[in-house]
């Protein structure tokens, strides 16, 4: 059988079961193996895609559960903070008052102690001025003036080197 232009028709028919033979044979061989490994890897990349998502979804949970636990701790910090500041203000005025009042007993102990001495110099002063004007009156009832004054002058001088 002869068609026009040398075109044999057995062969024709031959080269289209050869190209089905080899088509079956290279998707047995070729196409289902390698089809089954990327359907394999697919299901792989979507099964860790998964997880990741799932991580990443936990791992959120998580940050917004540590968040709030921190501002929890930073509020109870700031309140421990505000409590110890008010605390140490009450110990500062505590101890204010008490130097007050301990400054005030020592004032009024040294104004005590100043007026007894002050009272003491005076009683003292008077006996003092009171035994030079009896020996004065003494030494000028018994001798002159001069003597008197003289007598007067000595004793006053021996008293300011006693002190």
């Amino acid at each position: 059988m002869n068609l026009p232009l040398n075109i044999d028709l057995q062969q024709i028919l031959l080269h289209m079961f050869n190209f089905a033979i080899l088509f079956a044979v290279l998707y047995f061989l070729l196409y289902k193996p390698v089809k089954k490994y990327i359907d394999a890897r697919e299901d792989e990349y979507k099964k860790a895609s998964d997880e990741a998502k799932q991580k990443l979804k936990e791992a959120d949970e998580a940050k917004a559960k540590l968040g709030d636990e921190l501002s929890k701790m930073r509020e109870d910090a700031r309140l421990e903070c505000s409590e110890m500041t008010g605390n140490a203000q009450k110990q500062y005025q505590k101890r204010i008052s008490e130097a007050e009042e301990q400054a005030e007993k020592i004032i009024s102990d040294a104004e005590e102690q100043a007026t007894a001495i002050k009272r003491k110099a005076l009683r003292d002063s008077g006996k003092d001025i009171a035994e030079l004007v009896k020996e004065s009156v003494g030494k000028a009832v018994m001798g002159s003036t001069d003597e008197a004054f003289e007598a007067f002058l000595s004793s006053v001088e021996k008293g300011g080197e006693d002190e």
